[in-house]
């Protein structure tokens, strides 16, 4: 069986801890979450996977059945955070195809921050329909930017 390229590009991947604290708290703040084996997706959480591993921290303090899972269109991002996987938060090697892992019908929640701002404007719808796609009957896509230090 032949594996499907993911789809996008390789963007900086520039990120540092506690860069997406507000937009954390604002998921946190998400009726869904509370949802018994929510999945919120950390789309393209960049060179290291401190993002992903700080929204699982948050989010399993209010729903301990929670899974975030990191999904990155670099080999080597991916492999950074295997490192760190644990139960609860997974990481696969995948772009706005947005794969989920097994028996994971749709997202409740994909996060996908500073990520499209590296992409031309004329990209940005076909790449929230992927998205979109991916998302549970009431899934939540969460799109934005912000500068190093989460402003």
């Amino acid at each position: 069986m032949a594996t499907k390229k993911p789809i996008g590009t390789v963007t900086r991947g520039t990120t540092n801890p506690n860069r997406l604290r507000r937009v954390d708290r604002f998921i946190a703040s998400l009726p869904i979450v509370k949802k018994h084996g929510c999945t919120v997706v950390d789309l393209g959480y960049g060179a290291s996977p401190i993002t992903a591993v700080e929204l699982h921290e948050r989010l399993s303090k209010l729903n301990a059945s929670i899974r975030v899972v990191g999904v990155e269109i670099d080999r080597e991002r991916v492999e950074r955070g295997l490192a760190v996987a644990k139960p609860g938060l997974d990481f696969l090697l995948g772009g706005f195809e947005t794969p989920l892992p097994s028996g994971v019908a749709g997202a409740d929640v994909i996060r996908a921050f500073n990520v499209l701002r590296q992409y031309d404007e004329s990209e940005v719808a076909t790449a929230w329909a992927q998205m979109q796609a991916r998302l549970s009957e009431n899934g939540l896509l969460v799109e934005g930017t912000c500068d190093e230090i989460g402003r």
